[in-house]
């Protein structure tokens, strides 16, 4: 765009008819000029780090609201502090911790997954035996639902009427790893229905079908290399396949494509952190096997697929015991890779501002920013996403408020 053509026209640019009127008020060239920079910088900054915002102890699971505005952390409070089980609350307008939730139903609170609506969070208490129910209108706990055994995972169905929650195992039922079913749950009463459906041991994370048919559940096993299993669940009758798909790495996430040809599993590796898992396999759902291995960095975790379909993003966890019986855990700065999926080849490696350990990864439903919990860190890192040149919207918050604080003077001192 010819920059002395917006001078000449302050109109001419749609998106700062705003600063247009300033600039014909004031007849000041430089504002347009200030503005169309700070709107063209926003795509230097994309697959960066732009901001990290501080939340509770061990942020694990995380979530964003179908508007984009906010999104839930599950705080598992690995260390054990006092009050620390916890869902942060995040305003993603000025990536600022906006309230923290606290109940006494949070027993190491896990994954978050947030309804279709947009009303409701559910958080699963890896510790104990319940999902917490959070209404998003007020962030208030208004229930639980109960009979679990370690869950660490819940997947709604496309209708919304039911969801699958895994049982990965907690000391007060079969042992930490030791889980082997999944529970279907009535979402309309909030009471898990059925006989409980036994998959793999240690089922870690779960996925469902676009089309809703089938459950893909992972099975990290202790992490044995090449020992970890994929469980499907048909949804028909809900039946399973034990072990329809073997030959993984400590699978520890999954999420299949918006049109339901590939799922994609994160390779995290032994539970003992040696030795660690490097990769991403890649699963052709019409046929159950791995048609290809995508190489990342150390302890691939987190994962998550754009709204296009175009790219994955993997965070990697970069963590490692250096004492046996695990003990002297250290957690490096881990990675961010970006996955293109029409190659499957690794486009780009986000490192700079990212956290210890990197756990889950969220991506906004409007496609603007990577949301990474760090695990060690207790923070989250906001990654810019690529976007369209002009976008205004994707101005970093101060910015706007700095427009915002800007008009209000102008108006009052009858500029505007």
């Amino acid at each position: 765009m010819d920059i002395a053509w917006i001078c000449k026209d302050p109109y001419a640019f749609p998106k700062i008819s705003l600063w247009g009127r300033v600039m014909k008020k004031l007849g000041v060239c430089t504002i347009g000029l200030l503005f169309l920079w700070r709107a063209l910088s926003c795509v230097d900054n994309s697959n960066l780090v732009i901001a990290t915002i501080g939340v509770g102890n061990s942020p694990a699971g995380i979530a964003v609201t179908p508007d984009s505005l906010f999104a839930y952390v599950a705080n598992n409070n690995n260390d054990g502090i006092p009050n620390g089980d916890c869902v942060s609350v995040l305003d993603l307008t000025y990536n600022t911790l906006l309230t923290t939730i606290h109940d006494t139903s949070f027993n190491q609170p896990y994954t978050i997954t947030i309804n279709a609506a947009g009303t409701k969070a559910y958080v699963t208490n890896s510790a104990g035996s319940s999902v917490t129910i959070i209404d998003l209108a007020t962030n208030k706990v208004i229930g639980t639902i109960n009979g679990f055994d370690g869950p660490s995972g819940f997947a709604i169905t496309p209708d919304g009427k039911h969801a699958y929650v895994n049982n990965y195992g907690a000391s007060g039922g079969a042992g930490s790893g030791e889980g082997t079913t999944v529970n279907v749950v009535d979402l309309n009463t909030n009471a898990i229905v059925g006989s409980a459906i036994t998959v793999g041991q240690a089922p870690e994370a779960l996925a469902i079908t676009p089309d809703g048919k089938y459950v893909y559940v992972v099975n990290y096993v202790l992490g044995a290399i090449d020992g970890g299993t994929v469980s499907i669940i048909n949804t028909s009758n809900n039946t399973s396949q034990v072990t329809a798909i073997s030959n993984l790495s400590g699978p520890f996430n999954i999420v299949i494509s918006s049109n339901g040809e590939y799922a994609y599993v994160t390779n995290f590796g032994n539970n003992n952190f040696s030795p660690v898992g490097t990769t991403v396999s890649v699963i052709r759902i019409s046929t159950n096997t791995i048609v290809d291995t995508i190489t990342l960095g150390i302890q691939p975790c987190g994962i998550a697929i754009t709204p296009d379909g175009s790219y994955a993003y993997v965070s990697n966890y970069s963590s490692v015991y250096n004492g046996d019986g695990f003990t002297d855990l250290v957690s490096s700065q881990g990675t961010v890779n970006v996955i293109d999926l029409q190659t499957n080849g690794v486009v780009s490696t986000i490192i700079g501002g990212l956290g210890l350990a990197p756990d889950a990864i969220a991506i906004s439903p409007n496609s603007q920013f990577a949301y990474v919990s760090n695990y060690s860190s207790n923070s989250v890192s906001v990654i810019s996403l690529p976007s369209p040149l002009y976008n205004v919207d994707r101005m970093m918050p101060p910015y706007n408020l700095q427009i915002g604080n800007t008009t209000t003077k102008l108006n009052q001192a009858g500029l505007l």
